[in-house]
């Protein structure tokens, strides 16, 4: 019945044309035969047979268990049975089952990542930076998203999103209330916060309150006197905001210089997108003519506000400064001068603190990164 080159494992193995079937000669075989058994082809995905452990267990004629212990390099095999069974199943292509090895480890190896939104910079390039992170140490990231432009609020944490898929959490710019903190805490796994303080958690961020003053320092030191600024407004009014910290810093910097810092140079937006930036920029420029320096609590909006003078015939830099913050990608082609951030630096430091957490070092760590004046086109001496 089979013929050409064969191998042993427990079956007698098909040659390649046997049938017609591809593959390797033992998957070929067990294709071969549970075919006759059940009468009807036997379940392959992208052209591979979606093994079981237990075929597996049978082919190399070990009990499941064994199997599982020599799959997972855990004591208590042989290192011939091992290697036999490795062999085997990569003859057979088998793929252990993420879900299975999870529920025999009581490690599920992913974080989950609970953020406002991943169609702006700074989330979208924390997510990658994570993720990227967690892949070399063979970790997965499942998203949860809570959208916080939503005219109807932001919906509430659900901790059934993640109870038993998740070994930590790391929450992005996100405030919780003290329930939705309850409900974190009752997931009983390592958390942290990523740019929000939330007090009793470890928290990877920037100065931001500094961040704010350097920007504003490098506009008056070219001479600007009156500057407006572009605020998140937020719905996340509380002293811990970094919008809030940035805000705080452009009232005192404006008050050290004795310099004018009324509510009507304070124009907020619900959240720091371009297009709200645009928008913000538009009203404060209305309200006051006066304004040669803008500064935006992110680069979006300061983005934003450079279309907005460009509409009114204004340049960027010789009419009236702009300058942002968070170091976006696009700063460059925009000629945006902007305060960096190392997004970089603090997506990996916020995973070394929690997988410390899970090996057991459960100390509640600050760590602030500096940020970095980057100077472009968008700002200049103030004229006149």
């Amino acid at each position: 019945m089979c013929c050409g080159r064969t191998r042993r494992f427990g079956y007698s193995t098909l040659s390649k044309n046997d049938n017609g079937i591809q593959g390797k000669p033992l998957q070929r075989c067990i294709l071969f035969v549970m075919t006759l058994v059940h009468g009807r082809p036997w379940p392959w995905h992208n052209g591979t047979m979606n093994v079981r452990i237990q075929e597996v267990a049978t082919a190399a004629e070990v009990s499941e268990a064994t199997v599982s212990r020599a799959l997972r390099g855990l004591p208590g095999v042989g290192e011939r049975t091992r290697a036999h069974v490795l062999e085997v199943a990569d003859e057979l292509g088998y793929t252990p089952s993420h879900s299975a090895a999870s529920l025999a480890s009581g490690s599920t190896r992913s974080f989950g990542l609970v953020l406002p939104d991943v169609s702006r910079w700074f989330f979208a390039t924390a997510v990658e930076d994570i993720e990227q992170t967690l892949r070399a140490v063979d970790y997965d990231a499942l998203i949860y998203s809570l959208p916080d432009y939503r005219s109807d609020g932001r919906p509430q944490f659900n901790p059934n999103v993640l109870r038993s898929k998740v070994d930590a959490v790391a929450v992005l710019s996100l405030f919780f209330d003290e329930d939705e903190v309850g409900l974190l805490k009752g997931l009983e796994v390592p958390a942290a916060f990523l740019s929000v303080v939330e007090p009793g958690f470890p928290h990877v961020g920037i100065d931001d309150e500094t961040a704010m003053a350097t920007a504003c320092e490098h506009l008056i030191g070219l001479g600007h006197r009156v500057i407006g600024h572009l605020s998140g407004m937020t719905n996340d009014k509380q002293p811990n905001a970094p919008t809030q910290r940035r805000r705080n810093g452009w009232l005192a910097t404006l008050q050290r210089h004795g310099l004018e810092h009324g509510a009507d140079l304070d124009s907020p937006a619900q959240i720091m997108t371009a297009r709200n930036g645009y928008m913000a920029a538009n009203a404060l420029l209305d309200r006051r003519p006066d304004v040669t320096g803008i500064v935006a609590s992110s680069d979006e909006m300061a983005m934003g506000a450079m279309q907005a003078l460009a509409e009114r015939g204004c340049t960027p830099g010789r009419d009236v400064s702009v300058i942002g913050i968070d170091g976006n990608d696009l700063g460059e082609a925009f000629s945006l001068t902007t305060v960096t951030q190392p997004i970089h630096d603090q997506s990996e430091c916020i995973v070394g603190m929690l997988l410390d957490a899970i090996h057991g070092d459960t100390a509640i760590r600050t760590r602030i990164f500096p940020t970095t004046l980057v100077v472009r086109r968008s700002t200049g001496p103030r004229v006149g």
